[in-house]
């Protein structure tokens, strides 16, 4: 009878521990993001710079690539933030990166005719996608503000001081 009730606390154990991996692997990969972020602004601030100097068609597209590029590592960012919190992968992040990044490509990429067409159906298909499957995101999010709210130290310390008078 004894091994039966062990096998509940290991199994609680194993689940603990892979959770904490699967958390610390994301606040790694947080950490090079935000390093990839700052690098990446430094860069285009130089590329600003740059194309102030000489303001040739050239020097504004890689200024433009690399503003897009820091807003689908931003967004990557907040989906890593999210799973922290949540301890779930949302979906609206992922979704948006995806937009941002088919942008990018058919702002800044040479492509032919057919490129562009796929590229905007993908586009329109990650938005439709983002519009329908987005709405479970935005309830995940309200729990996660109602719950930040709930662990504000502040509120907190103003609730007891006025339950204790």
């Amino acid at each position: 009878m004894a091994d039966m009730d062990i096998f509940p606390r290991i199994q609680h154990y194993l689940v603990k521990g892979c959770s904490l991996v699967t958390i610390a692997i994301y606040v790694i990969i947080a950490a090079l993001l935000i390093i990839t972020a700052l690098i990446g602004t430094i860069e285009t601030l130089k590329m600003i710079s740059l194309a102030l100097e000489n303001p040739t068609p050239y020097a504004l597209t890689n200024v433009l690539q690399g503003i897009l590029l820091i807003i689908v590592i931003a967004t990557l960012i907040d989906m890593v933030q999210s799973y922290v919190r949540a301890g779930r992968v949302l979906v609206r992040p992922i979704l948006i990166a995806g937009v941002t990044t088919m942008v990018r490509r058919l702002l800044v990429t040479d492509l032919t005719f057919i490129d562009i067409i796929g590229t905007t159906i993908v586009i329109l298909g990650l938005t439709v996608a983002m519009i329908y499957l987005g709405r479970e995101d935005r309830n995940v999010a309200s729990f996660l503000t109602e719950n930040s709210d709930n662990m504000d130290p502040e509120k907190h310390k103003d609730t007891e001081h006025s339950e204790s008078q």
